[in-house]
């Protein structure tokens, strides 16, 4: 059933891709934050979690 005059089918894909790009979107965010957050830890002479132990922590 056309829902405001969009065809069914159209409205799914629509929202999927919608969808999509906010689960894309929230990935990139939180790879911006990570890079910003290696950049200070540098910065100011921090030590971060290598990759073993963040992975274990998960």
């Amino acid at each position: 059933m056309p829902h405001n005059g969009i065809p069914q089918g159209e409205l799914q894909n629509h929202i999927m891709k919608e969808k999509e790009y906010i689960e894309k979107q929230e990935i990139l965010d939180a790879i911006r934050e990570g890079l910003l957050e290696i950049k200070e830890a540098r910065l100011y002479g921090r030590e971060l979690m290598n990759a073993e132990d963040l992975l274990n922590e998960l």
